[in-house]
């Protein structure tokens, strides 16, 4: 069979997998629905067993696909698994009334993570990996909320140190799992880089600079305590992993000072906000510090974006340059629209929309074949 051949067979293969995936996720949807129109008149057993039986099964039918070499088809049943799975414990705790606050919901949003990322193991699922990932970000924003939730006063600033402790851990786990020549080393080395770009962005804005740190602050112990243990267990992973990946000559030193670098650039960011605490942003010009401040915050992102796009060029990651690219193209805008809001007024609107679309165009045209030439350079690499 020729090659060209191959690639159409392939390629009919993959979009039969897509096809039959797309039926599979239509019937549970269907079968779902169907149990949730009587939900409420169904003992509390049935239910129950009606979560389990449907958590087993798919797992159960995903295992049997993927043996049979169906691995689209059998992947999206275990990603259907993992979402019964959460899905079947919550509505337990609504079952039995025990999902009653913040706190509650948790541990039980914990509890989900736990049997999500244990099967995503033994099934070595990457798509219920990414579940899992996605879920325990979610879990440390409720589980910062629970905390404050009692009266000790939001801080922005110590919630963006929480994100910048998991995104140091993530970066450990890639470590790790590269060291062992581990699949999922793909799967964490592309989250840790979506991390940091996604945090990056959030700071470059200037309106929530000046929010991160609030007057009437207070550090409750309960928040210090939690802090202090999602920050250890962060630096104990990110030590763990770097020191694994240089023994088994995975890792260079100049990657791991320039990571060690960008996180010190986020804290000092992240301190020196408090300096332009409640300052205003909108209705008159910002002060000094306040621009100085975001000038230094949009060079950082700058320079996260570029270490990203060397960071998967070094590791022959597509993915990851585009991933960049895309975040430099979000930046591009959004500093666009920020600019149309500043003039104001429907000249001064008309104006930046025309000089701002004639940049866009070429702009667009420019980081294309950017993009191009940084994928070429990564697949020479």
């Amino acid at each position: 069979m020729s090659s060209k051949g191959t690639v159409s067979l392939k390629q009919s293969i993959s979009f039969g997998g897509v096809v039959a995936t797309i039926g599979s996720i239509l019937i549970a949807l269907g079968v779902a629905w169907l149990i949730a129109l009587n939900w409420s008149e169904m003992p509390s057993a049935l239910k129950v067993l009606i979560l389990v039986i449907s958590t087993l099964g798919a797992y159960t039918a995903g295992t049997l696909f993927r043996t049979h070499n169906h691995e689209v088809i059998g992947g999206s049943l275990l990603v259907l698994g993992a979402l019964l799975y959460t899905l079947s414990i919550f509505l337990i705790a609504q079952i039995f009334n025990l999902s009653t606050s913040l706190q509650s919901n948790a541990w039980f949003l914990l509890l989900a993570i736990v049997g999500v990322l244990i099967a995503s193991y033994i099934f070595s699922s990457s798509a219920s990996l990414i579940i899992a990932l996605f879920e325990f970000l979610v879990w440390i924003s409720l589980q910062y909320l629970s905390f404050v939730s009692f009266g000790d006063g939001f801080s922005m600033g110590i919630l963006t140190i929480i994100y910048l402790a998991v995104g140091i851990g993530l970066y450990g786990l890639t470590q790790i799992h590269k060291s062992i020549d581990h699949k999922f080393s793909r799967v964490y080395r592309y989250w840790s880089a979506f991390y940091i770009l996604l945090l990056a962005y959030i700071l470059s804005f200037q309106i929530l600079l000046s929010f991160l740190w609030s007057d009437n602050f207070v550090l409750a112990s309960n928040v210090l305590f939690f802090l202090v243990v999602i920050s250890v267990l962060a630096v104990i992973l990110a030590g763990v992993g770097i020191y694994m990946s240089l023994v088994k000559n995975k890792l260079s030193s100049k990657e791991t000072w320039g990571f060690i670098g960008l996180v010190l650039l986020y804290v000092l960011l992240i301190g020196l906000a408090s300096l332009i605490s409640g300052e205003p942003v909108y209705g008159g010009p910002i002060s000094g510090g306040l621009l100085v401040m975001w000038l230094f915050d949009n060079l950082l992102f700058i320079v996260v974006i570029l270490s990203v796009i060397g960071y998967g060029t070094k590791h022959h990651s597509v993915k990851i340059v585009n991933l960049a690219i895309a975040f430099f193209a979000l930046d591009i805008i959004t500093r666009y629209i920020g600019f149309i809001m500043d003039f104001g007024g429907q000249i001064g609107f008309a104006v930046m929309s025309i000089i701002g679309g004639i940049i866009l165009i070429f702009g667009g045209w420019g980081i294309e074949k950017w993009r191009r030439k940084l994928i070429e350079r990564t697949k020479e690499n």
